[in-house]
């Protein structure tokens, strides 16, 4: 629901009539909101069908299935630096090779490392 998160907390309310999308008070769209709603289209539709299914809506918030996705834009800043330490060797480092996983001694250590760093903040 983050999509339509950002457009309610603009004051905006969305509802899906059909296959199109309804945004009010229209005196409160700006251009920002135009381009936001073109470019996450597919995303908006998509949540305003799962919120007016019945079946889904009966099922508690807290049943919902929850999905986190993890990209480097949300990883620690554990994981930023074990990772730059990591590349930061490969790319100096003559006797290391990542694609044929051949490594020296502080190669193997630091990618080591990073694989054993978590993405998740631990605090």
């Amino acid at each position: 629901m983050a999509t339509l998160d950002y457009l309610r907390q603009a004051g905006l309310v969305v509802e899906l009539e059909g296959r199109r999308l309804r945004v009010t008070p229209a005196s409160r769209i700006t251009d920002e909101h135009r381009q936001y709603l073109s470019d996450h289209r597919a995303d908006l539709l998509a949540e305003l069908e799962v919120a007016n299914d019945p079946q889904i809506a009966s099922i508690p918030q807290q049943e919902q299935a929850q999905y986190v996705i993890r990209t480097a834009a949300t990883a620690s800043s554990e994981w930023h630096q074990s990772r730059n330490l990591y590349i930061g060797h490969l790319m100096s480092c003559r006797a290391c090779h990542a694609p044929t996983v051949r490594y020296c001694a502080t190669g193997a250590a630091l990618r080591q490392r990073y694989d054993h760093t978590s993405m998740e903040s631990t605090s």
